[in-house]
């Protein structure tokens, strides 16, 4: 068995941040986290820094999710975390060659900007709407660039009101198209409904 498979544990489990679970879900996933603590010791014992990683990986019948769950507030350290643990996972998740459901090898970008979906859930509470990071900064300024045509309504609306609803947070728009067909941030209401009800009707 590959160690993937070995090291399941619920989406519930793995959303634990800060001692709190952020949502309640008994779908089994990988816990990416115990990877890379096997990945360190089997493999690059003498890192130092060792490698950040993201929180869950999971393999559906179509497509595969890497998600990281961040129940603090998310300041412009943690956002620079956010994106070390995205290349640092990539990286030992390429390392590992993995087959997925499909038979499809997880070696490259090539695969993951095909067939994954990158998922950061926050807590909404703590989400400095009239302080975001510069990255979120960024990245609405580069979205709503993009969508000018299409959306000239949009640029009219402030950025508390459309936060949730068509931006991706956190300058993680970069990865969409480049090492990820998709990315979401989500609130965990918003993660439950979009995400866990999906999986779970498809099991």
């Amino acid at each position: 068995m590959h160690i993937i498979d070995e090291l399941q544990n619920t989406l519930g489990e793995t959303s634990l941040d800060g001692g709190t679970a952020m949502i309640n879900s008994h779908l089994l996933v990988c816990s990416f986290d115990k990877v890379k603590e096997w990945y360190v010791s089997e493999k690059v014992p003498y890192s130092n820094p060792n490698p950040k990683s993201n929180d869950a990986l999971y393999f559906g019948e179509h497509e595969s999710f890497f998600i990281e769950f961040k129940n603090g507030r998310i300041t412009d350290a943690v956002n620079y975390e956010i994106n070390k643990k995205i290349y640092d996972s990539l990286f030992i998740l390429f390392d590992l060659e993995y087959t997925d459901k499909n038979g499809r090898n997880v070696s490259s970008i090539s695969y993951t900007r095909t067939n994954m979906t990158y998922i950061l859930v926050y807590n909404e509470e703590l989400y400095a709407q009239n302080n975001p990071t510069k990255q979120t900064e960024i990245g609405i300024k580069r979205q709503t660039e993009k969508s000018k045509s299409r959306h000239r309504d949009a640029l009219y609306k402030t950025v508390r009101g459309l936060a949730n609803k068509e931006f991706i947070l956190f300058g993680l728009d970069q990865f969409k198209n480049y090492l990820f067909k998709n990315v979401y941030t989500y609130t965990e209401k918003e993660f439950e409904q979009k995400f866990i009800k999906c999986q779970e009707k498809i099991i």
